[in-house]
Formats: C-alpha cells, sequence, structure tokens
C-alpha cells in the first residue's frame, strides 16, 4: 500500500474541491506535504493538509491515474496520420490506381506483341485423303501413238511437314510498333494523372477533416464559455439579480451549440471513413489528423502554367497516335516482302493398309524448299484514299482539343491566382476578426459579471463571434484548396511528399 501511494503521489498534482492546489512530494522514509494556497474571500486562513482527507485524496489519485491510463489506451490505438502519410498510403493502396497499373502492365505487352510478329513464323501440318472417286490427270499421247494419255491417281494420299513465313520489309509492322509504343506512353501518362488527382482529392479531405477538427475545437471552447456564462446567470437568478428568461436564453444557444457540437462531431466521423476509403484504409482501424497550424502554411510560388501538366501531355500523345495512324494506312500502298519455306513429306497408295506393311506402296517422298514471297498492291476501290482523309480530320480535332484545353487550363490558373490573394486576404482578416470577436466576447461577459451590461448583450456579442467562426472556417478551407490547386497546375504537387 505504502509503494501504491508512493508512486500515486509523485506522478500527479490534484486541485481540491475548495481551490486549493496541494502538491505532493515523498521522501524515501517519510512524506514531505507542500500546500500552496489561494487568497479567497471565503478562507482567509491556508487550508493545511490533515490526515483525515488521506482517504480522500487516495480515491482522486487512483481515479485520475486509471483515466489517465484508459485515455493512454484509447490513444495509442489511433493512428495519427500526416498528410504524406495519408498519399504514401492512398497510392500504394487505392483500388483504382491499381487498375491504372495493371493498364500499364497491358500496354507493355502490347509492346512485345507486335514485336514478335518480326520474327520466324513455324508451323507444323499433317494430311490425309482419301479419293473415294480419284481424279484423273490428262497429257498428250501422241509420243505413245493416242491422241491423250490419262492417268488415274492413286485412292489414298497423305503428307506432313514444316512451314516457315518471315517478315523481311513491312512498313505496316513497323508503323504497328511505334503505335503500340505510344499507346504504352499514354498509359503511363494516364496512371500518372489519376495518381494526381488521388494526391488532391486525398490532400482535399485531408485539409477538410483538419478543418472540421478545428471548427470542433471552437464549439467546443464557445461551450465552455457558456457552460460559464450560465453558472453566472443562475447564480444571479438565485439570488433575485436576473430573469428567468435570461436563463432560458442561455440554456437555448447552450443547447444549440450542443447540436452543432454533435454534428461536426458526425461530419468529422464521416469524413475520416471517406478518406479510409479514399486510402483503401482498413475501416475497422481508427486515424486521426495532425493539427494545422494556421501560422505555418506556405503560400505557392506562382511560376505561372507549367507545360508538362499530364492533361496536356495526354493530348499531345492523342495527336501523335493519329498521326501514327494516317501512317499506318498510306503504308498499305507500300509493296511487302516475305521469306517462305517448307520441308515436307508425302506418300501415296491404292490401299490404306498398305501404309502399315513394307513394300513399294510404302514410301514417302521428301521435299523442301524456300522463296519470296512479294506483294503489291495496285488498286483497291479508294478505300485508302477516303480512311486517310478521315485520320486527318482527327488529327486537326485532336489539335483543336489540346489548344482549347490549354487555354482552359490557363484560364484555371489565372483564377487560381486571383483566389489566392483574395483568400489569403480573407483567411488573414476572418482569422483577426474572431480573435477580435472573442476578445469582445470576454470583456462583456466579464461586464455582465459585474452587473454593468445585459444578457441581449452577451447573447449579441456570443452570436457575432460563431458567425466570425465559421467564417474564419470556411476563409481558411477556401484558402488551403486554393493553394493546392496551384500547386497542380504549376506541376509543384510532388511538394506535397516533402
Amino acid at each position: 500500500r505504502q509503494r501504491t501511494e508512493f508512486c500515486l503521489l509523485n506522478m500527479v498534482s490534484l486541485f481540491c474541491s475548495d481551490g486549493v492546489s496541494i502538491h505532493v512530494g515523498l521522501k524515501k522514509e517519510n512524506m514531505n506535504i507542500n500546500s500552496r494556497y489561494m487568497d479567497s474571500p471565503i478562507l482567509s486562513q491556508p487550508i493545511k493538509f490533515v490526515p483525515e482527507y488521506r482517504a480522500i485524496i487516495m480515491k482522486r489519485l487512483l481515479f485520475i491515474f486509471t483515466f489517465f491510463c484508459l485515455l493512454a489506451i484509447h490513444g495509442g490505438a489511433q493512428n495519427i496520420l500526416t498528410l504524406e502519410n495519408c498519399l504514401r498510403i492512398g497510392i500504394e493502396n487505392n483500388l483504382s490506381l491499381q487498375g491504372k497499373r495493371k493498364a500499364m502492365q497491358k500496354s507493355k505487352y502490347g509492346i512485345s506483341e507486335n514485336r514478335v510478329k518480326l520474327l520466324p513464323q513455324i508451323n507444323g501440318f499433317a494430311n490425309f485423303n482419301d479419293n473415294i472417286d480419284p481424279p484423273v490427270s490428262v497429257t498428250d499421247g501422241s509420243s505413245y501413238g493416242v491422241p491423250y494419255n490419262i492417268t488415274r491417281t492413286l485412292q489414298y494420299s497423305a503428307n506432313a511437314g514444316v512451314e516457315l513465313q518471315m517478315p523481311l520489309y513491312n512498313q505496316t509492322l513497323y508503323t504497328s510498333i511505334s503505335i503500340a509504343e505510344i499507346v504504352d506512353e499514354m498509359s503511363r501518362l494516364s496512371y500518372e494523372k489519376a495518381r494526381e488527382d488521388l494526391i488532391l482529392q486525398i490532400s482535399k479531405m485531408y485539409y477538410l477533416g483538419q478543418v472540421t477538427a478545428e471548427q470542433i475545437a471552437l464549439i467546443k471552447a464557445n461551450i465552455t464559455r457558456l457552460e460559464e456564462l450560465r453558472d453566472i446567470t443562475q447564480a444571479f437568478f438565485d439570488n433575485g439579480m436576473a430573469m428567468e428568461v435570461d436563463l432560458k436564453r442561455v440554456n437555448i444557444n447552450l443547447e444549440n451549440l450542443k447540436v452543432q457540437y454533435d454534428n461536426a462531431q458526425a461530419m468529422m466521423t464521416q469524413q475520416l471513413n471517406m478518406l479510409k476509403y479514399i486510402m483503401d484504409y482498413p475501416a475497422e482501424k481508427e486515424i486521426g489528423l495532425l493539427p494545422v497550424n494556421t501560422d505555418s502554411i506556405a503560400t505557392v510560388a506562382l511560376t505561372g502554367l507549367s507545360e508538362n501538366l499530364y492533361e496536356l501531355q495526354l493530348l499531345q500523345s492523342q495527336v501523335q497516335l493519329a498521326e501514327r495512324q494516317k501512317r499506318l494506312i498510306s503504308n498499305g500502298y507500300i509493296p511487302s516482302l516475305n521469306l517462305t519455306g517448307n520441308w515436307r513429306f508425302a506418300a501415296y497408295t491404292d490401299e490404306a493398309y498398305h501404309w502399315f506393311h513394307s513394300g513399294p506402296s510404302n514410301h514417302w517422298f521428301r521435299s523442301y524448299g524456300v522463296g519470296l514471297t512479294l506483294r503489291i498492291p495496285i488498286f483497291d476501290g479508294l478505300d485508302k484514299k477516303y480512311k486517310i482523309r478521315k485520320a486527318m480530320i482527327d488529327i486537326e480535332t485532336m489539335k483543336l482539343s489540346r489548344l482549347d484545353t490549354r487555354k482552359n487550363l490557363q484560364t484555371q490558373y489565372l483564377n487560381a491566382v486571383n483566389d489566392l490573394m483574395n483568400n489569403q486576404r480573407n483567411f488573414k482578416k476572418q482569422k483577426d476578426n474572431y480573435l477580435l470577436a472573442e476578445e469582445v466576447y470576454t470583456v462583456t461577459t466579464d461586464r455582465y459579471r459585474e452587473g454593468i451590461t445585459s444578457m441581449t448583450e452577451v447573447l449579441q456579442d456570443e452570436m457575432r463571434m460563431s458567425e466570425a467562426q465559421n467564417n474564419y472556417i470556411s476563409a481558411h478551407y477556401n484558402y488551403r484548396v486554393t493553394n493546392l490547386m496551384l500547386l497542380k497546375l504549376t506541376g509543384q504537387i510532388s511538394s506535397l511528399f516533402k
């Protein structure tokens, strides 16, 4: 028991209910209790620690110790994540981004698929024919003294072997490979754009959660102020110095604040759940966000619209793809040259069972050879001509789309710069306004405590303070989101990882 008392009494400093602060310290052999006293109109003499309070103090110490232990356990279960942590988890786990990575792998296989068409194609074959009514061959029979020499083929024939075919020159295949490489580049750019969009989405949700947490803290502070005001008004009412309606007004405002607090807490929970969904973070695990330091928000460097935005790069790749497709159609006019070869065996007999016995009918004849196949397009009915014209229109459409997107992004950048300046100015003003409103409310509350001002003035200042706080919260979020959009438009979004 003495060891427990020693540990507990050395860990805490408690405030007694009568307002006397007692700091307890022990020596190795006995207790040395130092008391600090407060001057009070009720307590004119110092209140000293007496042994009768020992059991009460021990109970309070045990309660405080248990409370902080539970708080530590609960806090340990909650994982506090920075914005950088959230971004890295989201990029690694997001299901949509994983699908984009699969598409990148697929496009790389597309390049290999087109390249292997330049390699030799070797196929084996075998066939068997039963000529039920064998055909005949007719040749000149003058050397035999007859007009025609008629020869009937054998009823059964079979052959087997291998064939080789390899393109030596085929411009269509070369263009197909370049198209596959452009498609692969577009897959990479699509992944990078999706990754950038995910960063923006996570950052916005993280900022929204931070702002909501700040709003919860402000509402909680307002509740504490109104509870103090309610206690003062209750004391005035009990002493006949205030009307019952004043007490009801305070209670109504207090209940409204508690409803706002509960709504903000529910909103915070939903925002954290949405953040976990975007990151593909386990839904059953609790997370927390770092509180924002409004004095250390860095403003983005205004370096102008970046020309390396993934939207512009994607559109440029689409233009290149359309040009390659036009070239692919034009390549249909170019001749192609292929290498061919074969190696085979053939056998003929009048009875199929002869192949299973040795004899003159069971003989396989070998043949092999190599050759070149030249294909020269001559006339296709003007099919390629109109396909080329359609492809040229597609190219012009892609170029116009890229130009329009470039102008749109430039307009977004100019508007974002204007919004940044405006939101930065509003943020600073609204922050000063809400701090000033808190000071005014504190002064009005003190004057009400002294009986100088009325309850109406106190509640009016409380409403102005709440309005100033809400304006500050809105300006804070708008400022950070505008700053985030400029990070994207200027190509500095990667700075969020530093």
